[in-house]
């Protein structure tokens, strides 16, 4: 039963992540470009889990103090496992920055920089259903990989569709889930 229950709060919350990042709005800069990011609704929850976690292994601690070099071993790896999420969850959520524009995507992260390409050496976009991220290969670059969950997506789509050939973006448009 406590399975079903978190198959089914998982794929609550997934679901209103989705519908948070399809209805937020997209900012647009000066240059006509546009900005994707994590919407603040996806930050602060994975954020809040985080300080939940810690506080509630606080007020646990405070209620069950800590008997023996054991459990005081496990206290400090739950607390050394929370904050490595924390740090994981800033980084993915809070540095993550795609400009979309006529002249190209330009991807920009805490965990590998900034990344450019232009419509032209993309050779092609792909979507992981598994990982639910867009994936754009260059020969020549590495690849960006956007997710699915940051808010604006569609104009990310109605951009690839807009500046590049139908071979090139047609697999990711069929394996992406339209609604």
């Amino acid at each position: 039963m406590t399975n079903i229950i978190i198959v089914v709060a998982v794929t609550l919350l997934l679901g209103l992540f989705f519908k948070v990042a399809k209805n937020s709005k997209v900012v647009m800069n000066s240059e006509g470009a546009y900005i994707l990011r994590y919407s603040n609704a996806i930050k602060w929850s994975c954020m809040g889990m985080v300080l939940f976690s810690f506080f509630g292994l606080t007020a646990l601690l405070i209620k069950n103090p800590i008997k023996d070099d054991g459990d005081f071993s496990a206290v400090v790896g739950l607390y050394v496992a929370i904050l490595i999420f924390g740090a994981y969850f800033y980084i993915e959520f809070f540095t993550v920055k795609i400009l979309v524009s006529k002249n190209g995507i330009i991807g920009a992260s805490g965990w590998r920089g900034t990344r450019e390409y232009s419509w032209q050496e993309i050779d092609e976009i792909s979507y992981s259903p598994a990982s639910m991220w867009f994936k754009v290969s260059s020969r020549s670059k590495a690849p960006l990989r956007i997710h699915a969950l940051i808010t604006g997506i569609d104009t990310f789509q109605k951009f690839y569709i807009e500046n590049l050939p139908e071979e090139k973006w047609v697999n990711a448009h069929n394996k992406f889930p339209q609604n």
